[in-house]
C-alpha cells in the first residue's frame, strides 16, 4: 500500500494501474482498485510505458494582437503572389515549358513554408479554395484588340529595353519608369486582388450575438442627433433605407427579445458604419479616435455578416437593403469588383421582385423603387468602369423616377433633386457605353460611331441646360456660406457638384469623335475642353469648402470615386502627346488637392497615389522630349562649328534620352494610349485616327486599366514615386 500511495499521490490525477492497462481492461483507479481485490493481485501505478502528459499553455490573443496577425498574413499573401507571378514570367520565357491560349503553365505552387491560417477561419479555404491556385482565371475587364502588339512589345521590352537603362539617368525619372512599367505589366498578369474581405471575423460558437458592437449609449445618442442634424451618409443610406425602420432594426439588435436574422445585423452594422464615420469627421480630436474605434467594429461585423452570406440568397427587401449598402461599402474601400458583383445581385433581385416595373399610382411612393434606382446607379456607373453590359437595361423600366414625398426620412427636400439628377447621367452612362465603347459599337463605322456621339452630346447639353437656373442659384448660396472644420456635406453642394459629372460625361463621349484632320492632338479640342472644365469644377468646389473636410470628401467620393473620372487619363494622354505645360500643371495640382482628404477614405488615398503616379510620369515625358530637343539644338550647333563630327558621334550624345523616350512610348503603346508604330519619336503625327476601332477600343481599355489600379496593392511600386518631384 506504501507503494501505492507514493505513486497515486493525488487521487485525482492516478493513472489506472498497471494491472488493468496490461489486461486492457476499465480501472476504477482506486488504491487497490476492483480489479486488482478481486484478483488479489498487487496494485499498483507506476505508469510505466506511459507518455507523461504535457501541461497546456492557455493563449490569449487580444484584438490588437489579431489585427497585427491580420496584416502580417496580408502581407505575406501579397508577397507570395508577387514571387508566383515572377516565377510564371521566367517559366513563360523558358522553352521547355509549353504555352497554351490560357497562358503560361508550369508546376504547382509549392507548400506555404509560414503555415499561415486563413484571416477568416477555416471556413474561408471552403468558400475560396486555395489562394495560390494558379489555375484561377483573371478577371475579364472588357474588350481590347491589344493581344498580337502586346505579345511583342512585353518580349522586347524583357529582352532588349528594361536591360539597358542609362546609369546617368536621375532617380526620379528611374522612379517614375519603374512605376510606368509596372504598370503596363500589370494589365497583362493575373488580377492580384481577391474579392474577399479581409477584415470578417470567424463566427464564434454561439453565433453573431457574441461579435462585439459599439455601446448602446453611443447609438442611441447619434439617432437622436440624426432628428436634428441628418449626417451626409445618411442622406445618401436614405435612397437605401428609411430612419424609422433603422432605429427599429437597432431595437432588435440591442434589445433583443427573440432571434434577429444575419441580414438585420449586417444591415444595423452597415448604416451604423456611415454614421459614425461622417460623426467621426465631425467630433474633435479626443473624441474622434473612439469614434473610428466604433467604426472599425462596426467594419469588421459588416464584413463578416457579407462574407457568410450563403450563395443562395431570399428575395426580399432586406436582402435587397444589405446588398446595396454592402456595395457602397466597397466602394468606399476600393474594392470595386466585390461592389459590382454585390449591386449585381440586388439588381436581378429586384427585378425579380418587379421593383422596375409600374404597379399602382401610389407604388412610386414607397421604397420599393427608392432601392430600385439605387441599384440602377451604382450598375451603371459600375459598368463603364468595368468595361461591360450592365445588368439593368432601360427600355425593360417603367417605374417613375419620383421618389418618396419629403418628411421626416428624407433630411432635405433636396434629396429627390439630387436623385433625379444622378438618374439621368446614369442613364447617360449606360447609354455611352452601348453606343460608343461596347463590342457592338466598336464593330459599327467609324462615321456612325462619331454621329452617335454628336448626338449624347447634344442629349447632354439639353439636360444641362435645363439645369442652368438651379445651378445658378445653389452657387449662389453656396458662395455666400462659409465652411468651417465642423461643417457636415450639405444638399446644395451634391447638386452643384453635378456640373463636374456633366464634364466628366462629355469627356467621354468627345473622344470617340475623331480630332480634325492636321491637329497635333489625338483628341478633338472639345474633349480636351471638357476635361479642363472638369478639373476646373473641381477646384472651385475645394475652394468653397474651405476647412472643412467632409465637404470634400464627399464631393471627391460621390463625383470623381464613384463614377469615373476620365478626364484624369484624358489630360494625361495629351500632356504625353503634346507636352503641353499647363495640362501638366493641372495634373499636379489636381494631384495636390487629394492629399489633405486621403485620410477620409482608402479610396480617396489610393487614387490620390495613381494621380501621383500619372503626374511623374508625365512630368518625365515632357522632361525627356525637351532633353533631346535641347541635345539635338546643340549638336547642330556643334556640327555647324565642326564639319568632321560625325553622325555617329552626333547619335551616342543623344543615346541616353532616346532609350527613355522609347521605354516610354512601348509602355504607353501597350496601355493602349499611343500607336504601337510611333515609338521613340519627339514629333509625334499630327494625331492617329481616334474614330479608329482598334485605336478607340485600345484606349478604353487602357483607361479601364488605369481605373482598376484602385483595386490593387499599390505598395509594390517604387518607394520614391510617392515623394514629390514638383514641376520637373
Amino acid at each position: 500500500m506504501l507503494e501505492s500511495d507514493l505513486n497515486d499521490g493525488d487521487g485525482a490525477a492516478r493513472r489506472a494501474c498497471d494491472q488493468c492497462r496490461l489486461r486492457k481492461i476499465r480501472c476504477d483507479k482506486d488504491s487497490p482498485c476492483a480489479n486488482c481485490k478481486t484478483g488479489n493481485r498487487a496494485c499498483s501505478s507506476t505508469g510505466a510505458g506511459q507518455r507523461p502528459r504535457e501541461a497546456r499553455q492557455r493563449v490569449l490573443i487580444s484584438t490588437q494582437y489579431e489585427r497585427k496577425i491580420d496584416h502580417f498574413e496580408s502581407r505575406l499573401a501579397n508577397i507570395e503572389n508577387m514571387l508566383r507571378d515572377l516565377a510564371v514570367s521566367i517559366n513563360s520565357r523558358s522553352p521547355s515549358v509549353s504555352v497554351t491560349e490560357g497562358g503560361p503553365t508550369g508546376p504547382g505552387p509549392a507548400p506555404d513554408p509560414t503555415g499561415s491560417s486563413p484571416v477568416v477561419g477555416d471556413s474561408t479555404d471552403m468558400l475560396y479554395g486555395d489562394e495560390d491556385d494558379d489555375d484561377a482565371d483573371s478577371a475579364f475587364e472588357g474588350d481590347s484588340s491589344m493581344s498580337a502588339q502586346t505579345v511583342f512589345a512585353s518580349e522586347f521590352l524583357e529582352n532588349t529595353v528594361t536591360r539597358t537603362l542609362p546609369p546617368n539617368l536621375d532617380a526620379d525619372m528611374q522612379s517614375a519608369l519603374s512605376s510606368l512599367q509596372q504598370i503596363a505589366s500589370m494589365q497583362h498578369r493575373p488580377s492580384a486582388h481577391e474579392s474577399r474581405f479581409v477584415n470578417a471575423k470567424p463566427l464564434p460558437k454561439g453565433g453573431i450575438r457574441e461579435l462585439p458592437m459599439p455601446p448602446a449609449h453611443v447609438v442611441v445618442a447619434t439617432l437622436r442627433e440624426l432628428k436634428e442634424v441628418p449626417l451626409a451618409s445618411f442622406a445618401t443610406i436614405c435612397t437605401v433605407i428609411a430612419a424609422e425602420n433603422f432605429a427599429d432594426r437597432c431595437s432588435k439588435v440591442y434589445f433583443a427579445t427573440e432571434d434577429y436574422s444575419l441580414i438585420t445585423w449586417g444591415i444595423v452594422n452597415a448604416v451604423l458604419y456611415f454614421l459614425l464615420q461622417d460623426k467621426a469627421s465631425l467630433a474633435d480630436e479626443a473624441q474622434r479616435a473612439q469614434l473610428l474605434e466604433y467604426q472599425s467594429l462596426c467594419r469588421d461585423n459588416l464584413e463578416t455578416a457579407l462574407t457568410n452570406l450563403p450563395l443562395l440568397l431570399p428575395v426580399r427587401k432586406d436582402t435587397i437593403e444589405l446588398l446595396l449598402l454592402g456595395a457602397f461599402y466597397a466602394i468606399e474601400i476600393s474594392k470595386f469588383s466585390i461592389a459590382r458583383d454585390l449591386n449585381s445581385i440586388a439588381a436581378t433581385h429586384c427585378q425579380t421582385l418587379g421593383y422596375h416595373r409600374s404597379r399602382s399610382a401610389a407604388s412610386h411612393m414607397s421604397a420599393k423603387p427608392v432601392l430600385f434606382w439605387a441599384a440602377y446607379l451604382l450598375d451603371k456607373a459600375l459598368s463603364i468602369r468595368f468595361g461591360r453590359a450592365p445588368v439593368i437595361q432601360d427600355y425593360d423600366i417603367t417605374v417613375s423616377r419620383a421618389l418618396r414625398e419629403p418628411d421626416k426620412d428624407l433630411p432635405s427636400a433636396l434629396w429627390n433633386v439630387v436623385q433625379d439628377q444622378w438618374i439621368s447621367y446614369a442613364n447617360f452612362q449606360g447609354q455611352a457605353y452601348e453606343q460608343l465603347y461596347s463590342p457592338a459599337a466598336l464593330a459599327r463605322p467609324p462615321e456612325q460611331r462619331a454621329e452617335s456621339a454628336r448626338q449624347l452630346v447634344q442629349t447632354m447639353e439639353t439636360l444641362a441646360k435645363a439645369q442652368e437656373p438651379l445651378m445658378r442659384q445653389t452657387r449662389e448660396k453656396l458662395r455666400a456660406v462659409r465652411f468651417d472644420a465642423n461643417s457636415a456635406f450639405p444638399m446644395d453642394m451634391a447638386i452643384l457638384s453635378d456640373e463636374m459629372m456633366h464634364w466628366c460625361a462629355l469627356t467621354l463621349v468627345h473622344r470617340a469623335i475623331p480630332s480634325p484632320p492636321g491637329s497635333p492632338s489625338t483628341f478633338n479640342p472639345e474633349c480636351i475642353h471638357a476635361a479642363r472644365q472638369a478639373f476646373a469644377h473641381h477646384h472651385e468646389y475645394m475652394e468653397m469648402a474651405a476647412d472643412s473636410l467632409a465637404v470634400k470628401a464627399g464631393c471627391i467620393r460621390w463625383n470623381i470615386i464613384l463614377v469615373p473620372f476620365t478626364p484624369i487619363i484624358i489630360l494625361f494622354c495629351h500632356v504625353v502627346e503634346t507636352s503641353d505645360e499647363a495640362d501638366l500643371a493641372r495634373l499636379a495640382a489636381f494631384a495636390d488637392s487629394l492629399q489633405p482628404v486621403c485620410a477620409a477614405s482608402e479610396a480617396i488615398a489610393k487614387f490620390h497615389r495613381v494621380c501621383q503616379v500619372l503626374h511623374n510620369v508625365a512630368s518625365l515625358c515632357v522632361r525627356a522630349r525637351a532633353e533631346r530637343r535641347r541635345r539635338r539644338q546643340d549638336q547642330n550647333q556643334d556640327q555647324n562649328q565642326d564639319p568632321n563630327l560625325g553622325p555617329h558621334q552626333r547619335g551616342d550624345q543623344d543615346q541616353d534620352m532616346a532609350m527613355v523616350g522609347i521605354d516610354i512610348d512601348m509602355y504607353l503603346s501597350q496601355l493602349g494610349f499611343m500607336p504601337p508604330q510611333f515609338g521613340g519619336d519627339d514629333n509625334l503625327p499630327a494625331g492617329f485616327d481616334a474614330g479608329n476601332a482598334d485605336e478607340l477600343g485600345n484606349w478604353f481599355s487602357g483607361n479601364t486599366h488605369i481605373l482598376g489600379l484602385l483595386e490593387e496593392d499599390l505598395s509594390e511600386f517604387e518607394p520614391r514615386m510617392w515623394g514629390s518631384m514638383g514641376g520637373q
